[in-house]
C-alpha cells in the first residue's frame, strides 16, 4: 500500500470494514463497507478515527506509543451519523508505513434485524400513502375545472359513456341539459374578466348545489355548461332545467346590478345514439332557445 491506499483485497469487499490511517489517526483511505457502516454519504478521507468514535470510547490510536502492534485486535465502538452505536471487531496491520485497521460488519441481531424490517415496513406504507395522495390529487386537477371547481369536459365524457351504456343495457331513461349564459361577452366587455369570471364561478356553484347527488355537472366549453341526469324522463329534464333557469335569476355578485339569465337546451338519450349524437341534439335545443329570445327551456 503506498500514499494511503488500502490493499486491493479490502477494496471491494462488502463484509468487511477497512481503513488506511495515517500515524496521527487521520483517515488516509477506506472502502463502502466502513461508509456504509458509518451512514455517510462521502468517505470520511481527511478526518481523524476520533472524530467516529462513541462517546467514552478510548482512542485506540492514543492508548499506545506510537501505533498499535502488528495483528493487534479489539472491539471498536463507533458511531454512525445518526448517532446510534456501531461495532466492529478489528486488527491493526501495517502496511506502507501506515496503519490499517480492518474488521468484519457485524450482522445485526435478531431483534434488531425484525425491528429495522418493521421500520421499512411503516417507511413503505407511508410511501404508499403518500403515492395514493399524490395520484388522488393528479386525478382530480385532471378532471376538475381549475376555474369553477366542478368537472371538466374530460370528466364528463367518461362519466356520460358509463350512463349511457348503463341506461342502453338497463333500458333506464338519461337526459341531457345544456346550458349558456345569456350575453356573457357583455360581462366582460362591461365589467371586466374578473367580473366575467366571477359569474362563470356563481353559476356553476348554482347548478352543482341545485342538481341531485348522481347528477354530473361539467363546464363544457367557455360559458356552456353539461348537466346529465340518469334516470330523467325529457319531462323530468325540462322541469329540473326550468328550475334552474329561475334559480340563474336569483344569483346575486357584489359590483354587479344585472341579472344573470342562461338558457338550456334539453335532449332525451335515444338507445341507437352515441354520446356525440345526444350532445349534438341538446345543443341544438339549445340554439332554438337562443333564437326564440333566450332566457328560456327547449327540448
Amino acid at each position: 500500500m503506498s500514499g494511503g491506499v488500502l490493499p486491493s483485497c479490502f477494496r471491494h469487499c462488502g463484509c468487511i470494514a477497512a481503513a488506511a490511517l495515517a500515524p496521527d489517526g487521520t483517515i488516509l483511505d477506506c472502502n463502502g463497507a466502513l461508509q456504509e457502516l458509518l451512514k455517510l454519504d462521502e468517505p470520511p478521507v481527511g478526518r481523524p478515527i476520533g472524530d467516529f468514535l462513541f462517546p467514552g470510547q478510548p482512542d485506540p490510536l492514543a492508548e499506545r506509543s506510537p501505533l498499535p502492534s502488528e495483528g493487534d485486535c479489539r472491539t471498536l465502538h463507533l458511531q454512525a451519523s445518526d448517532g446510534k452505536p456501531a461495532f466492529i471487531d478489528i486488527c491493526f496491520a501495517q502496511e506502507g508505513g501506515n496503519l490499517v485497521l480492518c474488521g468484519p460488519v457485524r450482522l445485526p441481531k435478531e431483534e434488531d434485524l425484525a425491528s429495522r424490517m418493521a421500520g421499512l415496513a411503516a417507511e413503505l406504507a407511508k410511501k404508499n400513502r403518500e403515492l395514493e395522495e399524490a395520484n388522488a390529487i393528479i386525478t382530480r386537477l385532471m378532471n376538475t375545472d381549475p376555474l369553477t371547481g366542478i368537472a371538466n369536459r374530460r370528466h364528463f365524457e367518461t362519466v356520460a359513456e358509463k350512463a349511457l351504456s348503463f341506461s342502453r343495457r338497463q333500458n333506464i331513461p338519461l337526459s341531457l341539459i345544456m346550458a349558456d349564459i345569456d350575453h356573457f361577452k357583455q360581462f366582460n366587455d362591461r365589467f371586466g374578466h374578473t367580473l366575467g369570471d366571477e359569474v362563470l364561478v356563481a353559476f356553476a356553484r348554482m347548478l352543482f348545489r341545485s342538481c341531485r347527488f348522481e347528477d354530473t355537472v361539467c363546464r363544457y366549453g367557455g360559458e356552456e355548461f353539461l348537466v346529465l341526469l340518469p334516470g330523467a324522463t325529457l319531462v323530468d329534464a325540462r322541469a329540473i332545467a326550468e328550475r334552474l333557469r329561475e334559480n340563474t335569476e336569483k344569483i346575486t355578485l357584489p359590483g354587479l346590478e344585472e341579472r344573470i339569465r342562461a338558457s338550456f337546451g334539453v335532449a332525451e338519450f335515444l338507445a341507437d345514439e352515441t354520446l356525440e349524437d345526444l350532445v349534438s341534439r341538446t345543443d341544438k335545443a339549445l340554439y332554438k332557445a337562443k333564437s326564440r329570445g333566450r332566457n328560456r327551456v327547449e327540448g
